[in-house]
């Protein structure tokens, strides 16, 4: 298939592949805090304009332009500081893919409904089954692995996204009409408290979890058929 070049402002790429490593590199080449200047600075105001709500972005207009980290998660992300002193972040996929559809935005939204639930199953699992070195054993690989190298998996059939597509269909959500808090790679959240509770406790009957490497957990997709074991962990 070949590569669609990407316009951003005055700058083009070859593809979204290129402009999409561009602003990772400027991303991460900065320190946390830093603000933007010069050419990067033009290069990252001509990917915040085509941010598909960028005048909502941008507000009472921009001041600058910083690195530093996502106000729902420890990633980096570029921050608008408005001239009223205010700021947002936004990120690189947002602006050079534009929305995402509402299945995903709100699989987003139900992972984090679960993630301080699924977060404290994997440090029981490592409290529970770590070494002498505070390492455990891929459940696919059998390889040792640290808490920082692990993840923790939903095993096939039942992956996460299956489990929310049954969640959907069971409760008859319009995807279409759902709201959410705030919207973003990492920050859409539920509107809707009941809703979020709602999806933790189907989420709890239906997990099937396993704590796997996560350089391999894209590469199991073979796995499918393999039955139940009694290895396999339930949310407490």
């Amino acid at each position: 298939m070949p590569r669609k070049p990407v316009t951003l402002g005055e700058y083009e790429f070859l593809s979204k592949k290129e402009a999409k490593e561009l602003f990772s590199s400027i991303l991460n080449d900065c320190e946390l805090g830093e603000t933007l200047e010069g050419k990067n600075f033009d290069y990252v105001m001509a990917l915040l304009l085509n941010h598909p709500r960028a005048s909502k972005k941008i507000g009472s207009g921009v001041k600058s332009i910083k690195v530093d980290q996502g106000h729902y998660s420890s990633n980096r992300c570029f921050h608008i500081v408005r001239n009223n002193g205010t700021t947002e972040d936004f990120s690189i996929g947002k602006c050079i893919d534009g929305d995402h559809s509402p299945f995903y935005k709100f699989c987003i939204a139900c992972r984090r409904s679960v993630e301080n639930e699924v977060r404290a199953y994997k440090t029981y699992f490592f409290k529970k089954n770590g070494d002498t070195e505070g390492k455990v054993r891929c459940q696919i690989s059998g390889q040792k692995i640290s808490f920082e190298e692990a993840h923790v998996d939903h095993r096939e059939p039942l992956t996460f996204s299956t489990i929310v597509h049954f969640f959907v269909e069971a409760n008859r959500i319009d995807l279409g009409s759902t709201t959410y808090t705030t919207e973003g790679k990492y920050g859409n959240e539920f509107s809707d408290d009941s809703l979020s509770n709602r999806f933790k406790n189907w989420h709890k009957r239906n997990a099937k979890l396993r704590i796997v490497n996560s350089r391999n957990n894209l590469q199991k997709s073979h796995l499918g058929r393999v039955k139940s074991t009694k290895a396999d962990g339930v949310l407490l």
